[in-house]
């Protein structure tokens, strides 16, 4: 889940009454906690950040922090803890054991296969506990009982046994070192000491010994994590023989050109071998307070350097601060804990570099700037390639010219009614299907049962299928038109539509098709407002469309929150003539799919 960079789309000061319910939650979900542990996990006494994030998979997940560190974070209503809070409570969680020279394949985000997993004694059902699928767990390295990887089991107890300790075992979602990990303050994997037995035989020809050595599992494990680290990429370095016991013989003894059945993980047992990483010279996850601070200290050193004083706060935002954002990134002061800009210049002014004057009232400008205080001039410019500048008016791009529209196809489902019917033909309740299908399911049944009237060809003899599937309750009939059929099985089946964009898997959504509505709305005395609703649900980005809008008919255009999922766009005054030729000339929107075109003014 975090093997990538991810997005931090607001950060917010937790309040006491969040603090409570994420209190309840983990006391809920991890049911053998104390009260003590959770009072010491999470402090009244410490501030609590809650930062929500985007992965690159476009997932929501929420990330609790407490002094810049994250402790939990939260995904599909669970709440996981990092690997941060299991180096203070390596007992929190069911933890797994593996090998060291898995470890780099659970970084790059594969799952943890059960011929990887360590047993601590005979294989059976409740060997490593009594768990069920997706349950909350860690992984550990053999030797040290800090855990390295979070997740949730694939299977339960039962199932890995029954399995043979073949498959998937843990789901990975977050390992040190990935981008979660690099969120908080980098911490080094400790080295806590195992339970287990401290020694394990390595072959003399690794050593260098003329003969089998003992060596301790902790010194094996830092070496060896330390070698499975490492970033030179052109090392060539021997394979590291892996101690086994009778348990581990599900690691699976290939020769050259063999091919591992589960190759995802366990095929390559060479821990030396470093895995390529992306060379990105940006650091990652910036804080939106430190993004906001890097890129103000930014503008100082460079292109503020001569700028004319006084000048604008809301300028030198823009015109300074905002250019030395990195590329990919959005400079919002809303989403860091100043929440204002005049906050986080005052911030500023009292760290001595710049003095903020108000001009007249309500509009502040940077009089001062100190170029010479000690910090800014130690400051080192980040080496992160910068935002492409903005095109003029002439080389923007058309509105709606990245866009492409959905294809809408309207499908039926399955309903109970009509249940008993399809099975014949395999579906299921809920079984999505097209109009032609339910059409040709019929044809067949009537052929293949000799229902056609010998007297009437497009008569259909009823059977007691047929009666049951299409008969009305308290309706008799021997015989129905065959043009009936379908019309009557469409009748007890529910309506829905297929959504497919360009390059994206199709997406089933139930009922009718929604059109764009366009409407006109009074707003006091005499003025009126165009509003346009469902635009998001054929993927139309609000924000371009707004700005086309706003910019076509040079009058204030909004994006408004109507409920929890929907937005609404709001433009003064009747403007649905020019919305509609846009929806229908840009963004090539049939005419079917737009409601409220007669409300345009009449020409006079």
């Amino acid at each position: 889940m975090f093997h990538k960079e991810f997005r931090v789309k607001s950060q917010t000061v937790m309040r006491g009454s969040d603090r409570k319910k994420l209190r309840a939650d983990i006391k809920q979900q991890y049911a053998g906690i104390s009260e003590e542990q959770l009072a010491e996990i999470i402090s009244t006494k410490e501030e609590m950040l809650t930062s929500k994030l985007e992965t690159h998979s476009h997932e929501t997940v929420i990330v609790y922090s407490i002094q810049k560190i994250p402790i939990f974070f939260q995904t599909e209503k669970i709440v996981y803890p990092t690997v941060y809070l299991l180096w203070k409570f390596p007992d929190f969680v069911l933890t797994f054991t593996t090998w060291p020279e898995v470890f780099k394949k659970l970084e790059g985000g594969a799952a943890l296969m059960l011929p990887g997993v360590i047993l601590p004694g005979e294989c059976s059902a409740n060997v490593l506990g009594d768990f069920s699928r997706d349950c909350c767990c860690a992984v550990r390295l053999r030797g040290n009982r800090a855990p390295v990887a979070v997740g949730k089991t694939a299977v339960s107890s039962t199932e890995m046994f029954h399995l043979g300790m073949k498959g998937k075992g843990v789901i990975v979602l977050h390992t040190y070192q990935d981008f979660l990990w690099k969120f908080g303050d980098k911490s080094e994997l400790p080295i806590l000491l195992a339970e287990e037995a401290q020694c394990l035989t390595v072959p003399s020809e690794t050593l260098g010994f003329g003969e089998a050595s003992l060596v301790d599992d902790v010194s094996f494990l830092t070496d060896h994590l330390q070698c499975s680290l490492a970033t030179d990429k052109s090392a060539d370095l021997e394979t590291l023989p892996v101690p086994r016991t009778e348990t581990d013989n599900f690691f699976l003894k290939t020769s050259e050109g063999e091919k591992v059945e589960d190759d995802c993980l366990v095929a390559d047992l060479s821990p030396c071998v470093a895995m390529e990483q992306e060379d990105n010279s940006l650091p990652p996850m910036e804080m939106p307070d430190d993004l906001l601070y890097k890129c103000f200290m930014y503008a100082l050193k460079t292109n503020a350097k001569r700028v004319k004083l006084p000048i604008l706060t809301s300028t030198f935002f823009r015109n300074h601060m905002v250019p030395c954002c990195p590329k990919g990134r959005n400079l919002d002061v809303k989403k860091s804990s100043y929440k204002k800009l005049s906050k986080f210049l005052a911030a500023m002014q009292e760290q001595g570099f710049i003095k903020v004057e108000e001009q007249t009232k309500g509009v502040e400008s940077i009089a001062v700037i100190d170029h010479e205080h000690d910090e800014l001039r130690s400051f080192r410019i980040p080496s992160w390639p910068l935002s492409e500048p903005e095109l003029s008016s002439t080389e923007q791009q058309t509105p709606g010219s990245n866009y492409s529209p959905p294809e809408i196809t309207d499908m039926l489902l399955v309903t109970a009614d009509v249940l008993p019917f399809m099975k014949l033909y395999g579906k299921e309740k809920g079984s999505a299907m097209l109009s032609s299908e339910v059409k040709q399911c019929l044809t067949e049944y009537v052929k293949a049962n000799d229902l056609q009237d010998p007297a009437n060809k497009r008569m259909v003899r009823m059977d007691m299928l047929l009666t049951q599937t299409l008969v009305h309750k308290n309706e008799y009939a021997e015989v129905l038109p065959f043009a009936d059929l379908l019309p009557r099985c469409e009748e007890k089946m529910k309506p829905a539509y297929r959504l497919s964009f360009p390059g994206k898997e199709p997406e089933i959504k139930k009922g009718q098709v929604q059109p764009v509505i366009l409407d006109i709305s009074q707003r006091g005395a005499n003025k009126k407002v165009t509003t346009i609703d469902n635009l998001d649900l054929y993927g139309i980005d609000l924000t371009e469309f707004a700005s086309a809008v706003q910019k076509g008919v040079a009058c204030s255009a909004t994006i408004d929150k109507i409920n929890k999922d929907d937005k609404r766009v709001t433009v003064q005054g009747n403007q649905i003539k020019f919305i509609g030729q846009l929806l229908k000339e840009n963004y090539h929107m049939p005419q079917k799919y737009i409601k409220g075109l007669e409300k345009a003014p009449k020409k006079k």
